[in-house]
């Protein structure tokens, strides 16, 4: 159940920072609105962690590091970066609908590269999102 929590929480500050980025994006450029957000969350995360998890912090091993350090790139510089943008161009309601396509790729990857399956709920479920996508598309 907490992780059914936590999934919500994290939806609903995803929602959050749409709205956000769009006001904010109504006077500066995609990639200023990236590095300010980068920045701003490097600092906050970074003494949380040094406060809360300094030993754990210290003793990361190189996998651990390496796979974070692409987390950073693909996520927060590109993902961002896309994510801003779409706002700038289509607008938050527009852009985090089509957000929804997170489980879409989400399940792909997961299926192919690291061997997770999926169930004929899980088919469904992903058959409902691109559905959605498409009548999201469509209706422009």
């Amino acid at each position: 159940m907490l992780g059914v929590l936590l999934a919500i929480a994290a939806a609903f500050f995803w929602g959050t920072s749409a709205i956000f980025s769009r006001l904010g994006l109504q006077n500066i450029k995609a990639s200023t609105g990236t590095l300010i957000s980068m920045l701003s969350s490097v600092l906050v995360v970074g003494l949380l962690t040094l406060t809360l998890n300094f030993d754990a912090t210290i003793h990361i091993s190189p996998a651990a590091l390496l796979w974070f350090s692409l987390i950073g790139i693909v996520n927060y510089v590109l993902g961002r970066q896309f994510n801003f943008r779409s706002i700038a161009y289509i607008g938050a309601t527009r852009a985090t609908t089509l957000f929804a396509a997170t489980p879409f790729f989400a399940i792909i990857l997961a299926v192919t590269l690291i061997g997770e399956s999926i169930n004929l709920t899980g088919i469904i479920g992903l058959l409902v999102v691109i559905a959605g996508l498409y009548l999201v598309i469509s209706s422009q």
